[in-house]
């Protein structure tokens, strides 16, 4: 999979994962790309370098998937191994879901997350108009959760003490159906 994903081998517009041996096929909303747009903005008006924030770039979890998210905010420094990262370096991920109630960004990714001790795990939902701020990881996922409207801000502090606050009031909303 990795040789085809190098190649080019995905069309334009879709994300490809790989997940428990499950090959995912999402294509990218409208609503994915301008939450994120939102997210990086407010990283990068925190004083995040543009170097630590991107998109749908791979970290590798050793002996587990690897994964593509949506918005990844790594450590001052971290090493980049090619077209990857470690997720040893990762302190803050955001994923849009795709689907209502989407299993892979409400169970999978945050036991994923919170056993690699990526500090916060951000869940923005625009069916359920309702961002899940998951911080503190543990071995079976995150010990806190807060849920958090959409139209309020979301505040976020970084293992390394950065914060950065997300105006969710512009964040694309999407009814179930569509």
């Amino acid at each position: 999979m990795d040789d085809l994903l190098a190649r080019g081998a995905v069309p334009e517009g879709y994300k490809v994962e790989i997940f428990d041996g499950t090959v995912i096929m999402t294509p990218q909303s409208p609503e994915q790309y301008w939450t994120v747009l939102e997210v990086h903005a407010a990283a990068k008006a925190a004083d995040i370098a543009r170097e630590r924030i991107f998109g749908d770039v791979l970290v590798r979890f050793p002996g587990e998937n690897d994964a593509a998210p949506d918005l990844t905010i790594v450590a001052d420094g971290a090493g980049r191994h090619g077209q990857t990262y470690d997720c040893i370096d990762v302190l803050a991920v955001v994923e849009v879901t795709s689907e209502p109630d989407d299993e892979k960004d409400y169970v999978r990714n945050v036991r994923k997350y919170g056993r690699f001790g990526v500090d916060c795990y951000v869940i923005a939902d625009p069916f359920k108009r309702m961002c899940t701020v998951l911080t503190e990881p543990v071995a079976t996922g995150y010990a806190k959760r807060r849920e958090i409207a959409y139209g309020d801000p979301v505040t976020l502090t970084l293992a390394t003490g950065e914060r950065l606050t997300v105006d969710t009031s512009d964040f694309p909303v999407r009814d179930p159906g569509e």
